[in-house]
């Protein structure tokens, strides 16, 4: 066993075992019950200007912001501070208000004085005034902005935790308004936190922040061969914590030796965005060598392509209002605790780690609680006590019912009508919302969503919900103004919209069925997946897997001779890989673990582990030892399928992506000849571990002349190159119009 690993194993275990001492016996998993701790409402809230800050406490958490920068400085739970301080700024916003002091204009306020409603609630405030000139945090990773500016912190009796939010404000007086690509608010937890919890797939135990930062780099800073501590042989990735932020309404990290988490939840995405499929960067460790674990709530984004935008003109009147969000705090007051033979295997399985079952039931307890906080969020979504800015309330809100009746004509026999994971939505009216992408009823509400314009637009809000397999839908707490209405669903190629959706304070907008009929050029020959917006029905495309580092490296081992997938016998869950990339044309031994009994297929430990004084860190994607093994040849997959005749007309290849890189060289050829090329857009998915990047279909036709009766092959082909660039598959599908040539000349039909 490698000599950090005991020190490792050992710690976790002490900490463990003194922090049960004096409540629990030490039980194996199974045999100890699990119990969340309640917060006691009985103390009020007090806020104490205390010169430089404010802090605001209500007996269960004692929160410090600084006056200036709108900072949240300290956690204070079960008397610990549990923020970290060891990478600068502990809870900032992006962009903050204290550039205003320059102008002296910058105030801070107590907006709810709790010495006036008993001990009830406390609000502070920190704003900072632009003029429009002054750029706030110019600097800023993601950039500044001259929009004004006030952050924001509440507290009320019996929380478990602050809210926080930004009012961004541009008055019609100013000249143009600019915001920087990155926009979010984050905060550092101390290194007693050790678990990530973002979703079911992604809630395990991290590599730990000397693990992690003491890592080889591989092509870029944000990913480190672990040569020590539970994930030794195994790329960390920080990207590979990401998530739809419209799917994951509570995420953060607890502490597996304290017992305790902390999260943030989004009680709407309203402000979020992107809308209902946009992903983003949850929670990861820093770039330096003993890093704080992070969390983050990014309202505006571009890690995973087409950069949402936010830019206000000269003389326009924008706000908008960012949050409440929750940081949310809490503790089990009973928990499991390892055995020491618990402890014992999992030292011994460090490299693809067995975790302790106590652990992963204790954390998974915290994070459960903290989704069931979520829900009680949502359902005091709008939050009343919210005044004085923009923000309408339940009464000043409407809502938005409806059905929608799939009306797919040229779907194959047996297709259902139903509409399963149905995501209905309404977004701001953007310029292309007309007849062509958005017509009304009588063209049947088909939208061609390859560049939907929601996914790009942080300026403005959005309201999205789950709809029902039978297709009604109901959208509550929408503020008053016209919107498009979009929905998607699985089953269903593209995306159905609707414009001139006007919704009234107070009111019900009931649409009553609404006729889907999904955009098809021909009758469909066959298809592969399921068009589901994610790669999940492919091989390796599962929660389990997608997000693992090196998935375009161990394609080589998975599929040697590539891939040719026989349509009516070949299964996409086994013979159908998630990413066509590059064929890794390196030397395995440059890469591979020689004791990793699984390289091709296990989850963790299969990487040969670096030296750091060989490979120090370097922030450049061409430095590390990518250098040594990140480049392969062409690929190309081969898709076969039967005619009964030679047909006439024209046929149409359409491709969905949930992501892509580079290769924009990739061809589609029919029986040996090109019929185009795939001009997909970046997305980072390839770069950034995921199968959920930006949704992009991409239809080629071609002459049916090209497909004859008997056995045809259909070839997909990415070029040579960096083996992170390539596809992220979400459907394929190919149809035939018989009745048009493919100039758009109508084909006689043959006489009876």
């Amino acid at each position: 066993m490698n000599s950090p690993a005991l020190p490792f194993a050992r710690r976790l275990l002490a900490l463990a075992l003194l922090s049960t001492s004096c409540a629990l016996p030490a039980l194996h998993a199974a045999d100890a019950p699990i119990v969340v701790a309640k917060p006691d409402p009985k103390y009020k809230v007090t806020v104490t200007d205390e010169g430089k800050t404010y802090l605001l406490n209500n007996g269960i958490v004692a929160a410090r912001v600084n006056k200036d920068t709108g900072e949240l400085i300290q956690i204070v739970y079960k008397g610990v501070d549990r923020a970290g301080h060891d990478q600068g700024a502990v809870g900032p916003w992006e962009q903050d208000p204290s550039g205003a002091a320059a102008a002296n204009a910058l105030t801070n306020s107590i907006t709810i004085d709790p010495a006036k409603n008993g001990g009830e609630r406390g609000e502070i405030s920190i704003k900072g005034i632009t003029g429009g000139e002054i750029t706030l945090t110019p600097n800023a990773p993601g950039g500044g902005t001259n929009f004004d500016l006030e952050i924001r912190y509440a507290m009320g009796r019996g929380d478990s935790g602050v809210y926080t939010y930004a009012i961004y404000t541009h008055p019609a007086s100013y000249g143009a308004g600019r915001m920087g690509s990155e926009s979010r608010f984050i905060f550092r937890v101390n290194q007693s936190f050790d678990w990530i919890s973002v979703d079911k797939d992604r809630n395990l135990l991290a590599a730990g922040p000397k693990n992690w930062g003491t890592g080889v780099v591989v092509n870029a800073k944000e990913q480190r061969i672990m040569s020590q501590g539970p994930y030794k042989n195994s790329v960390e990735h920080k990207y590979s914590y990401n998530g739809v932020q419209f799917k994951i309404p509570a995420y953060g990290w607890s502490s597996t030796s304290e017992h305790i988490g902390v999260w943030f939840i989004n009680p709407t995405i309203e402000y979020l965005s992107g809308g209902a499929s946009k992903l983003e960067l949850q929670t990861h460790y820093g770039d330096n060598d003993d890093p704080d674990p992070i969390i983050l709530d990014y309202w505006k984004g571009s890690h995973y392509g087409r950069n949402t935008s936010l830019s206000v003109a000269a003389g326009e009147e924008w706000s908008k209002v960012v949050g409440p969000i929750f940081v949310y705090v809490n503790s089990l007051d009973k928990f499991e605790t390892p055995t020491p033979a618990d402890m014992d295997r999992f030292t011994a399985s460090f490299g693809n780690p067995i975790v302790p079952q106590a652990w992963q039931d204790n954390q998974t307890a915290l994070f459960n609680d903290a989704l069931a906080q979520a829900k009680k969020e949502k359902s005091k979504w709008p939050y009343d006590w919210v005044q004085g800015v923009d923000y309408p309330h339940k009464n000043e809100r409407g809502s938005v019912t409806g059905q929608l009746v799939l009306n797919d004509a040229y779907a194959p026999k047996g297709y259902s009508k139903l509409l399963p994971n149905l995501t209905v939505g309404l977004t701001y009216p953007a310029a292309t919302d007309d007849a062509t992408n958005a017509p009304g009823p009588d063209a049947g509400g088909a939208y061609y969503g390859s560049e939907a314009t929601w996914v790009t637009d942080a300026k403005h809000y959005q309201f999205w919900e789950n709809g029902t397999a039978d297709g009604k839908f109901t959208i509550n707490n929408v503020r008053p103004g016209t919107y498009t209405l979009h929905a998607f669903a699985d089953g269903v190629l593209g995306e159905m919209a609707r414009a001139n959706i006007t919704v009234e304070a107070g009111k019900n907008l009931d649409l009553g069925k609404i006729e889907w009929k999904p955009v098809r050029y021909g009758t469909q020959l066959w298809d592969i997946g399921t068009a589901d917006r994610s790669s999940n029905e492919f091989f390796k495309g599962d929660g389990d897997n997608f997000w693992l580092w090196g998935w375009p490296l161990r394609y080589s081992l998975l599929f040697p001779n590539d891939i040719t997938y026989t349509i009516g016998k070949s299964n996409p869950a086994k013979d159908w890989f998630f990413e066509e990339v590059p064929h890794s044309t390196a030397d395995t031994k440059l890469w591979l673990n020689p004791d990793a009994k699984d390289p091709a297929n296990q989850r963790f430990g299969w990487v040969k582990a670096e030296s750091r004084e060989q490979y120090p860190v370097t922030t450049g994607d061409s430095g590390g030892v990518w250098r040594q093994y990140g480049s392969g040849r062409e690929t190309s997959w081969n898709i076969k399928f039967n005619m009964d005749k030679a047909p006439q007309g024209y046929a149409t290849f359409r491709i969905a992506l949930t992501g892509a890189d580079g290769a924009n060289g990739t061809t589609v050829s029919v029986n040996g000849q090109e019929v185009g090329r795939v001009g997909q857009f970046a997305t980072n998915a390839l770069r950034y571990n995921t199968a959920l990047g930006v949704w992009q279909e991409r239809d080629l036709r071609f002459d049916a002349a090209l497909l004859k009766a008997g056995e045809n092959t259909l070839t997909i082909t990415v070029p040579a190159g960096d083996v992170k660039s390539g596809l992220v598959y979400d459907y394929l599908r190919l149809e035939l119009n018989q009745y048009y040539k493919l100039d758009g000349t109508p084909i006689t039909p043959p006489k009876s």
